[in-house]
């Protein structure tokens, strides 16, 4: 692909975007406006650069005529489908092309970055850089160092607590580990050891704030991660096996040992059916609910973003205090949102536009060794299975986390193929 060529002071438009996509994700330790400020901005300069490059646009025809863009279409023809059968039709539409709309914006800029090779390496270096800055300040705050929450919040109040104030960054920086990873192993030995130092931030971030979807999504990344290289004959899939099967017993261990008084304290609660240490029973009972719903209409769902205002969602369950409602806000799994909200019409091609680009990743991992193509997957597999726990699927903040970082590594200039190290 050739260099586009643009007028002037112009020409510093693509590096705005790479420097406002770099520092996006890192940007969400302070909170979800800084994140979405940025990849705005970012969004309006590729904006700019789709009327003056012609590059640029062909790349955003390539991206919305591919393969993939089929199968997300179908997925956005479904939800529409599902929208005559929801309990509010125009709230359904509202949050379901919402997503579309990220996801479009997410495309421009993505065919803004693809366009210009020699941006790249500022991408790469910013968001290491950032990566381990924003994980390193968050890990001193939840360690008990005073004023950097004040500091980052612009709240001197005292009342925020940094265990809830950076709970949900704990899930952002586990989706940056095989982004920053790949990065650094794109650039320079001292970049690839920066990168390397990033993982063990994030694991001692995830432990301060408890927060164990995420340590599920990091179970997976190894897993998957894992699997892809020994099927690939990996020369350090030994080494590889033997820390990750230690660090995954030990991840285990310490969930174990952390959530025991919870379970202990919760040991009454009836209608649960998983340890209490392993699932909350207030999740559990959530669960059941959706779970529920998703039997009473199976096909169409009851609407998308409607489960918290179907009857009975504000039941406080027993023995739980009186905040445990049965759905407080949503699902805190994304399978049993789509189920209950969108029902198998709606869910089946989410699942399989999953699967197809999962196995084209797979394929091109296999085929050319891209440590890219190693990235992305694992990437996906942290993310779905901690949103498998967590956070809406329909929170604007937690999709852009994952449309970005796939877009940063699937927009990067192609390597040739080499033996995988």
């Amino acid at each position: 692909m050739t260099e586009v060529s643009l007028p002037g002071s112009i020409k510093t438009l693509p590096f705005f975007v790479a420097l406002m996509v770099a520092v996006a994700i890192p940007l969400r330790v302070i909170g979800v406006a800084p994140e979405q400020t940025a990849l705005g901005l970012a969004l309006i300069a590729a904006l700019a650069l789709h009327l003056l490059s012609t590059e640029t646009r062909l790349m955003t025809r390539q991206a919305l005529t591919s393969q993939t863009a089929i199968f997300v279409g179908i997925v956005f023809l479904a939800w529409g489908v599902t929208l005559l059968f929801s309990a509010s039709p125009i709230g359904s539409l509202k949050i379901g092309g919402r997503s579309g709309v990220f996801l479009f914006g997410v495309v421009m800029v993505w065919a803004a970055l693809k366009a210009h090779e020699n941006i790249h390496s500022l991408i790469w270096k910013v968001l290491i850089v950032g990566g381990v800055a924003s994980t390193t300040v968050a890990a001193l705050s939840l360690s008990g160092v005073p004023i950097i929450l004040s500091i980052l919040k612009a709240d001197f109040s005292g009342q925020e607590i940094p265990a809830l104030a950076f709970k949900a960054f704990a899930a952002s920086a586990l989706c940056m580990i095989p982004v920053i990873t790949w990065a650094g192993r794109r650039l320079s030995p001292r970049w690839r050891y920066l990168a390397y130092a990033y993982t063990p931030l994030v694991i001692v971030l995830i432990m301060l704030s408890h927060n164990r979807s995420a340590l599920a999504g990091l179970l997976s990344m190894i897993a998957v991660g894992m699997a892809a290289l020994a099927l690939t004959r990996n020369r350090h899939t030994k080494l590889l096996f033997v820390l990750a099967s230690t660090a995954s017993v030990a991840i285990m261990v310490w969930v174990r040992s952390d959530r025991m008084p919870l379970a202990k304290a919760t040991a009454n609660v009836d209608g649960i059916y998983l340890p209490g240490w392993l699932i909350d029973p207030h999740r559990q009972y959530i669960w059941k609910f959706a779970y529920e719903k998703f039997l009473d209409k199976p096909w169409f769902g009851n609407g998308i973003d409607q489960l918290n205002k179907l009857s009975g969602s504000d039941s406080i369950i027993p023995n739980l205090g009186s905040t445990a409602y049965l759905v407080p806000s949503h699902p805190h799994s994304w399978v049993l949102e789509i189920l209950a909200e969108a029902g198998l019409i709606g869910f089946i091609p989410v699942l399989a536009a999953l699967m197809f680009i999962a196995w084209k990743l797979l394929k091109r991992f296999f085929k050319t060794h891209d440590e890219g193509a190693l990235a992305q997957l694992t990437l996906m597999a942290g993310f779905w299975a901690s949103a498998l726990f967590n956070f809406s699927i329909w929170a604007v903040w937690w999709q852009l986390t994952f449309f970005i970082l796939f877009a940063i590594v699937s927009a990067a200039p192609e390597l040739k193929s080499k033996s995988h190290d």
